[in-house]
């Protein structure tokens, strides 16, 4: 059964945008303070030493390019929900869906174990 746009009843379309690294000048303008010890080991601490990293030459989106892309869906009939924009963005979407995808797969069998039996 395919997925209805709930939204689309009321003439209103929503659109999820995902935009990949857009070189806008922000990695060059961030601001750090002193890292904290209970978070230099974990996601958050992995998180700050990237961006601390990031170089804005390594970000390939043209935010003109994205701004444009972005007011074209507005003005699509039947917009997408979601709109990745940026090859960063596709190959990061694809691999997670992909993922998860295969693990849909490998619950097939136990999916249908629940069904009433006839």
């Amino acid at each position: 059964m395919p997925v209805e746009r709930a939204d689309a009843d009321f003439g209103v379309h929503l659109t999820i945008v995902e935009p990949g690294g857009t070189r806008t000048g922000f990695a060059s303008a961030l601001r750090y303070t002193e890292e904290t010890a209970a978070y230099r080991d974990n996601a958050v601490g992995r998180t700050r030493r990237g961006l601390e990293a990031l170089d804005d030459d390594a970000l390939t989106g043209d935010p003109a390019k994205l701004a444009a892309a972005i007011f074209r869906t507005t003005r699509d009939p039947n917009p997408p929900v979601r709109l990745a924009l940026g090859a960063d963005t596709y190959d990061a979407v694809h691999a997670a869906l992909s993922e998860r995808l295969t693990a849909l797969e490998a619950q097939k069998d136990l999916a249908a174990t629940v069904a009433f039996t006839p």
